[in-house]
């Protein structure tokens, strides 16, 4: 064997892609959705909710059910 063949990816592609529809969004954002991500940039991590307010509890429906329909 001369040497190792390139594997072709399009995986810079696709980061190009993904960073090219991030900026668009960025710049279609209104001033009230500007100041609102800048006042929460401002706060830091420390005010974020955590828990079930961050949306990341488990399913309460699963507490919820009776011993019967298991």
């Amino acid at each position: 064997m001369k040497g190792k063949r390139k594997v072709k990816t399009k995986k810079w592609q696709v980061a190009e892609q993904f960073k090219a529809a991030a900026q668009a969004a960025l710049r279609a954002r209104s001033a009230r959705a500007n100041r609102f991500l800048d006042a929460a940039l401002l706060a830091g991590r420390d005010l974020e909710p955590v828990g079930l307010l961050a949306g990341t509890g488990p399913r309460l429906s699963s507490h919820f059910t009776s011993a019967g329909d298991q």
